[in-house]
């Protein structure tokens, strides 16, 4: 989709956590009235704000007249004046550009990262992308500036899979992480719930009642193939991939609803995960497949469960308030992020694995649920109605940035791309 040309790095500034750091960073547009380059400028932008390391300053308030990237072709004043301490210059080649791709289907980015109070320059690198997808060449850009400021991989390139109304049906849809860049998975007009995506990002199991019953499904997204995997009668529902490649689905067995181990490619049985003490769902399969959290009612309301996949034994390690539910164990298995319900709505919670070292965090921001961790740990994406209609907003690991995705209401159950 891109590629990287000469790159320069001298230095590095490290901050270590997103959300607790306000480095002030001046991002200028590009000289190119191209609205490609609006979009790749928008691309950085809004990444470099979502990251929650920075404080993007208004490209309004910089009174730069100049048009140069390289060193020597502007003035620091002006950066200076509005306190940067990091500079983000960009120059624009639109497709067809010579220096560029004459075949006119490649665009080119330069991208020259300065630290404003010595002015070094820490990045000097040319991108290349598809020239239908300007924003993901701003994504390679604002990872980048990411990389070299943190020394952190950034996840601006990565994909969700959630659902929308937004037909008045409940579909699947894939989306860029900024929310942009919508492409259906689903086209069925029946209910479907509760995308898993397996760990090599391949396949998306989910939900649906496109033949009355809810019954789990798996698609091949390089080749769009679908196969039925779980369909017993009732319930088949929040299918969570293995390492491996099979799957744990919670599913109706005779006036219960507990866990199952089944084949990932012909959905056979396997084992049978939980047994009693009422209804099981929610599976999220830890690191490794060692663990699996679940929602169980089995203490009376719905609390969060840790089975040992080794053993068998399953440990509560939620006990605040009398409903807690959807648990995502964090990719290095440390955390739990789960939603909990109290007289405000729910919330987003996330504990150590014993249920100790409680974090808030959402509260009084209408409902917020569907909690999935980001690959690294760092982020987590969610549902919330704290603008009116539900939307998917990231969310630092503790809390302290919080960012809309989302526009247009009716989205939920977000599952992040691995």
């Amino acid at each position: 989709m891109f590629a990287f040309l000469a790159a320069l790095a001298h230095a590095q500034i490290v901050i270590d956590v997103p959300g607790r750091a306000d480095l002030p960073v001046a991002v200028p547009a590009p000289a190119a009235s191209d609205p490609a380059a609006a979009e790749f400028h928008d691309a950085v932008f809004r990444d470099l704000h979502m990251s929650g390391y920075f404080s993007l300053i208004d490209p309004a308030a910089i009174l730069d007249p100049s048009t140069g990237v390289e060193p020597g072709t502007f003035s620091w004043d002006p950066y200076k004046l509005v306190n940067a301490t990091v500079l983000v210059k960009t120059r624009w080649l639109p497709a067809g550009d010579p220096t560029c791709d004459a075949s006119g289907k490649r665009v080119c980015a330069d991208l020259f990262l300065y630290y404003v109070v010595t002015g070094e320059t820490l990045v000097r690198e040319r991108y290349k992308g598809d020239a239908r997808d300007p924003r993901a060449v701003g994504h390679a850009v604002a990872a980048k500036v990411v990389k070299a400021i943190t020394g952190r991989d950034a996840p601006f390139l990565d994909r969700l899979a959630a659902v929308s109304n937004a037909t008045g049906n409940k579909e699947i849809y894939l989306l860029d992480l900024d929310g942009r860049n919508v492409v259906p998975v689903t086209r069925n007009g029946s209910i479907n719930l509760s995308p898993g995506l397996s760990h090599d990002g391949r396949q998306l199991a989910w939900t649906s009642y496109r033949r009355g019953n809810a019954d789990v499904f798996v698609k091949d997204l390089s080749s769009g193939r679908v196969r039925l995997v779980s369909s017993v009668p009732g319930v088949n529902v929040s299918p969570d991939f293995t390492r491996g490649g099979d799957l744990v689905v919670a599913r109706t067995v005779d006036t219960e609803v507990d866990l199952f181990l089944l084949d990932g490619r012909t959905g056979a049985e396997s084992s049978r995960l939980t047994t009693g003490g009422g209804i099981d769902v929610s599976p999220d399969v830890g690191p490794g497949d060692a663990m699996v959290a679940f929602a169980s009612e089995r203490s009376g309301g719905s609390q969060i469960y840790l089975r040992d996949m080794r053993t068998g034994d399953a440990r509560r390690v939620s006990f605040a308030g009398d409903y807690n539910s959807d648990p995502a164990i964090s990719p290095i298995g440390d955390r739990i992020a789960f939603v909990t319900r109290e007289a405000g709505g729910f919330d987003i919670m996330v504990s150590d694995m014993a249920g100790r070292n409680l974090t808030r965090l959402t509260q009084g921001q209408g409902d917020n649920e569907d909690p999935t961790w980001s690959p690294d740990g760092q982020y987590l994406v969610f549902s919330s109605t704290r603008t009116g209609r539900s939307e998917l907003w990231l969310s630092t690991a503790d809390g302290n940035h919080q960012v809309q995705l989302t526009k247009g209401g009716g989205w939920t159950q977000p599952a992040w791309l691995p």
